[in-house]
């Protein structure tokens, strides 16, 4: 048996082409895309994260949060695991944002190419994928080693 899916490509914001096509189902929410986001860039799960409604220009839209930072209006925000993508794909949105870790801006742009029939079973299935995505911190990270093993280089050639 089958059931509405769509496919959905994920493109990371970096000088190098990154990015995954994706099928889910129409019945997910945005909580289940922001965890496979998670796990399949190996971005850290603690950190804060949102979706933006997004346009073809690419602008950053409203907000659909992971949890609530603004406790003065409740009643107008919108929380990941309450907004559906069948909902959001009625309502004519197409393309979103994603931005994981507010600090080091791991931004993702996410846009829905069609709708296709999925098995019932199926809730993510990876059509495609590209390149290895690397956090702002890690490659901070390997560029602080680089600096340590450049110096103790330099400190060897001396001694020579």
């Amino acid at each position: 048996m089958n059931s509405k899916g769509l496919n959905i490509r994920v493109v990371a914001d970096t000088q190098e082409d990154i990015f995954i096509d994706f099928s889910i189902s129409k019945k997910c929410n945005f909580s289940d895309i922001h965890h496979f986001l998670i796990s399949k860039f190996n971005l850290n799960k603690l950190e804060l994260s949102s979706f933006y409604y997004s346009n073809v220009s690419w602008d950053k839209g409203e907000e659909i949060t992971l949890m609530n930072m603004n406790f003065e209006d409740e009643n107008n925000i919108k929380f990941m695991d309450m907004v559906f993508l069948k909902d959001a794909y009625k309502e004519g949105h197409l393309k979103f944002l994603y931005v994981n870790d507010f600090l080091n801006m791991n931004i993702f742009y996410l846009e829905i190419l069609k709708e296709v029939e999925i098995e019932d079973d199926e809730k993510i299935n990876i059509l495609h994928q590209l390149g290895k995505y690397e956090t702002n911190n890690q490659i901070l990270a390997l560029k602080a080693k680089h600096e340590e093993e450049k110096e103790s280089f330099e400190v060897e050639i001396k001694k020579l």
